[in-house]
């Protein structure tokens, strides 16, 4: 007996997702997502609300990293940064038993500390882009002068928040204990410097030990090393299952997610009919139409999958685009599964494809990755034969490498025992404003935690009409937003026309062996082509009958200004 996929929605199959997958060789956005863990804490919040937590819903493919590895180190870094937080706000309240007056003081010379810093920074940022060849313009003024009042305001205001707090500490503790205090007795004893220089220290160590266990995580981190996994969790298991399908669970409008930026797509559909007889003279097309397609959409995506796929068998490097996959893969909308697990059953695939009809949608996808996951260069093909017509979408989408302040751990001093003098340095440097995001800190890490228990979990199964899709990708949370150099560039534009031409030269091949007129497809295809090299300002504009759009090409490098 045959199965047939349904012609309405298509949930995914829970009992034939493939055996969870191994994790892929050690990339360098592997490592640089790792610490950016570290080292942005915006992104390791995002990373796993967004992601890590979200059970209700399947998450997007990783391209080119190792995804439970980051989340890994997410949770890591989470932890040890709510273990500072505590260690901070114990030292503070130590510090207040010790002596409230000795605590505001130690709190203002890290708030001057902190002011003098923000001037410095200021100062040392304007004679940069000064000396950079930009002029001290109004906007440049105004825009440093706004970064200090603002240092400045948030500085004072913690400053008089702690001085107050302290106070009324030190109002209550003389409330209990009114006779303690007695003429004999110094009211300055606890502003002995001894006192003062203990409180200090006992403040400024943990941001700096913080800092220092840090580093030793980034050093892990360096080029040739290999980021510590996490172990065989029930939700890392089921990541990793998920990170096997061959299903792309969506939400919103982003069908692509974790693709990151959209460089060109372009989509057309052509009437099938024979070719025409150049003795005979002109005919009309209605004569010359086919009475049924003379070909469906699976043999023709089977001649591109065996076409494109061969450019990676090739053995001369000049016929082999080395690294290059070509698989199969369903699209299908969060609203449409009833199961968290992202496959569609084989057998499916080819019902999906003759009807694309129902909500789920089949793409041929060519994909490139290259300097060591740094750069992925995707192509999306989806393929329709209805009407006794061609329907081809074509669109291409790259991601960059990740964000330039996480490819610290690559740098010469970035990592060994200048980088850990460093961390003590910005330890001291930062913390005032360390100590004054804890509070803050601790109260967002609760009502995170609070928000992901089990209390505020899913109230059951999943359930079709609901949304299960994935919203975001890690590898999109951290990437930078421009290729890092012009030969970046070159790799994705590259790929991306490469594959492109073999894909037109593979469809008019495919059409001429099956006598359909390709007089109207070559037009297009040179049009395409054509197309596909002028870029003004970031947009592409195409002329006659073929869609093409053209979102983010400047921030590829290829847009005015750069």
């Amino acid at each position: 007996m045959t199965n047939h996929a349904p012609t309405g929605p298509v949930p995914t199959a829970p009992a034939a997702h493939p055996a969870p997958t191994p994790p892929p060789p050690v990339s360098s956005a592997t490592r640089h997502l790792c610490a950016g863990a570290y080292l942005d804490e915006e992104f390791q919040r995002a990373s796993l609300n967004e992601v890590y937590h979200q059970r209700d819903r399947l998450v997007a493919p990783s391209y080119g990293f190792d995804l439970p590895t980051v989340l890994h180190h997410c949770l890591r870094a989470r932890r040890l940064a709510a273990v500072r937080d505590v260690a901070i706000l114990g030292m503070l309240l130590l510090s207040a038993c010790v002596s409230a007056l000795a605590t505001t003081i130690v709190i203002g010379l890290l708030t001057l500390v902190y002011l003098f810093s923000c001037v410095w920074q200021v100062i040392r940022q304007t004679a940069l882009e000064l000396r950079n060849g930009q002029s001290a313009s109004a906007g440049l003024i105004l825009g440093q002068t706004t970064i200090l009042r603002f240092r400045l305001l948030s500085a004072a205001l913690i400053f008089v928040l702690v001085s107050m707090g302290m106070g009324l500490f030190a109002t209550l503790k003389y409330a209990a204990a009114p006779y303690s205090y007695s003429d004999e007795v110094d009211p300055l004893a606890g502003l002995h410097p001894a006192v003062v220089l203990a409180l200090l220290v006992l403040t400024l160590a943990p941001p700096v030990v913080a800092n220092l266990v840090r580093q030793s995580q980034l050093d892990g981190f360096a080029p040739g090393r290999t980021p510590p996994a996490p172990g065989a969790t029930s939700r890392f298991t089921e990541i990793r299952q998920q990170e096997g399908g061959n299903t792309v669970v969506f939400s919103d409008y982003r069908p692509f997610v974790g693709s990151g930026i959209v460089l060109r797509n372009w989509s057309f559909a052509q009437r099938l009919v024979r070719a025409g007889n150049p003795l005979a003279g002109p005919t009309p097309e209605a004569e010359r139409e086919f009475p049924t397609a003379p070909f469906g959409a699976a043999e023709l995506i089977a001649h591109l999958r065996d076409e494109l796929g061969t450019l990676a068998n090739q053995r001369q490097a000049e016929g082999q685009l080395p690294g290059l996959t070509v698989d199969d893969r369903i699209f299908l909308a969060g609203t449409e599964v009833a199961y968290l697990v992202p496959y569609t059953r084989p057998e499916w695939i080819p019902e999906i494809i003759r009807q694309p009809t129902a909500p789920a949608r089949h793409f041929l996808v060519c994909q490139m990755i290259s300097w060591r996951g740094e750069l992925v260069t995707t192509v999306y093909v989806h393929v329709a034969v209805q009407g006794r017509s061609l329907y081809m979408d074509f669109t291409s989408t790259a991601l960059p490498p990740c964000d330039e302040r996480f490819r610290v751990v690559d740098q010469v001093g970035g990592t060994g025992p200048s980088a850990y003098l460093r961390a003590v340095v910005r330890g001291l440097v930062d913390a005032p404003a360390t100590i004054g995001r804890a509070p803050l800190n601790l109260f967002w890490a609760g009502l995170d935690a609070l928000a992901n228990s089990s209390w505020f979990g899913s109230a059951g199964p999943p359930r079709q009409g609901y949304d299960h899709g994935a919203r975001v990708s890690v590898r999109e949370l951290g990437m930078a937003a421009d290729t890092r150099h012009h030969l970046q560039t070159q790799e994705v534009d590259k790929h991306q026309q490469i594959i492109e031409r073999r894909l037109l030269a593979a469809v008019l091949d495919f059409l001429e062996d099956r006598g359909v007129d390709t007089s109207e497809y070559r037009q297009r295809a040179a049009t395409l082509l054509n197309a596909g090299a002028v870029v003004t300002g970031g947009s592409l504009t195409v002329q006659g009958n073929v869609t093409s759009t053209q979102t983010n090409k400047t921030h590829l490098g290829t847009g005015a200004g750069r």
